[in-house]
């Protein structure tokens, strides 16, 4: 065999053995937390230029969620004074606190003040343009009755799923993401990523990271990204546990171009490279499952190029060997979306075709992300 034979040979065993690695973890029972929370939480939603229709739903929503809670809505310097204007308003009619920041100064300093003015003793983050459920704040806290507990995060889908065939792919991506891959890491102690529109913080500990949280640098330049995946890194380099909340189930709006959708995953690869380097420098001392989880994570991702080079060169050279990549990665698709066949059968071709897009699209942009870290703008502003 040759060395690329032999290459290929190993990098198929490594994928197969990947998404196999998930389903076996899924196969564990869920563990039943003894107690149920029912303290104050605040709940804090930043918001930037949204839409005041959208922010109105958002508000709504949280104010109709079960649960004693405080609200704390933060105008972080929005070019027009239209939305704050109008909340002021709105406060005549839902009870909440509203903060003004006559110049943008960023989400994480938004929170930061709404960590400041917090009253519960567990905060939960909220986005401007997620919509949650009824019972999502009192499911996401009920794991806080274990002490061990530091933050847990909700599931989240797509509320506009039905605007394009991008939309429907991304909604099925996201179940995925959540209740298969999301999942497994909970179950083994390994989940490193809370997600920003939906997730819940001890106050405890909060308090404790907040400075560490709002001036973080990387590469020499303040960190103006990745807000909800370094709030995670501080909460684990503490030694608390993360976990993932399936019935506290939110919806957010989602990129309907992909132009915005490349955006949007550079700056979401940006911060997986930084935290995942971040969480490296601790993992070992912290958790075997998180070590292997990070290592297995980022190995698959690079040891992979040689076969994607490969792949394209072959497809320059020789048009008509599409003709075998794309049964491939319909059967790789397929494989990965095995969990969402049977959970949820109608997502399931949305889930396949997101796998052509990962191939040909988003897997790429990780190497633009490589090389683009050191540039703080947002990215989709």
């Amino acid at each position: 065999m040759s060395l690329w034979e032999i290459y290929l040979v190993f990098y198929t065993f490594f994928a197969f053995s990947y998404i196999w690695y998930r389903y076996i973890f899924l196969l564990i029972p869920e563990k039943k937390y003894i107690g149920n929370y029912k303290g104050l939480i605040t709940v804090i939603i930043p918001f930037y230029n949204e839409k005041l229709s959208l922010l109105r739903k958002t508000i709504e929503s949280v104010h109709n969620c079960k649960g004693n809670k405080q609200i704390i809505v933060i105008d972080d310097g929005s070019v027009s004074k239209d939305g704050y204007n109008y909340l002021l308003k709105l406060k005549k009619e839902i009870p909440f606190e509203l903060i003004r920041y006559e110049k943008n100064i960023g989400k994480r300093h938004a929170q930061i003040l709404g960590f400041e003015k917090a009253k519960g003793d567990i905060i939960i983050t909220v986005d401007s343009d997620t919509i949650l459920k009824k019972y999502a704040l009192v499911n996401l806290i009920k794991p806080f009755s274990n002490k061990k507990i530091g933050a847990t995060t909700g599931q989240l889908e797509i509320l506009n799923r039905d605007d394009n065939l991008l939309t429907k792919m991304q909604n099925a991506r996201y179940w995925n993401a959540f209740n298969f891959e999301r999942k497994s890491q909970s179950k083994i102690g390994a989940l490193n990523c809370c997600s920003g529109p939906i997730s819940a913080y001890r106050k405890s500990v909060i308090d404790e990271i907040k400075g560490e949280y709002s001036e973080q640098y990387f590469l020499g330049n303040k960190c103006t990204y990745g807000d909800d995946r370094h709030l995670t890194t501080l909460i684990l380099k503490r030694g608390y546990s993360v976990k993932f909340v399936p019935n506290a189930k939110g919806y957010t709006d989602a990129p309907t171009t992909l132009g915005k959708l490349i955006k949007q995953q550079i700056r979401w690869k940006k911060s997986w490279l930084r935290e995942n380097y971040l969480v490296s420098k601790f993992m070992f001392k912290r958790s075997k499952a998180l070590s292997f989880e990070i290592f297995i994570t980022t190995f698959i991702t690079f040891f992979s190029i040689f076969a994607r080079v490969g792949l394209v060169v072959a497809l320059i050279l020789n048009p008509l060997y599409i003709l075998w990549v794309v049964p491939m990665i319909l059967f790789m698709g397929s494989i990965h979306s095995l969990y969402i066949l049977f959970h949820k059968p109608r997502y399931f071709i949305y889930s396949v075709l997101y796998a052509f897009v990962h191939a040909f699209i988003i897997y790429w942009l990780v190497f633009i992300a490589l090389f683009t870290l050191k540039e703080t703008s947002w990215g989709t502003r």
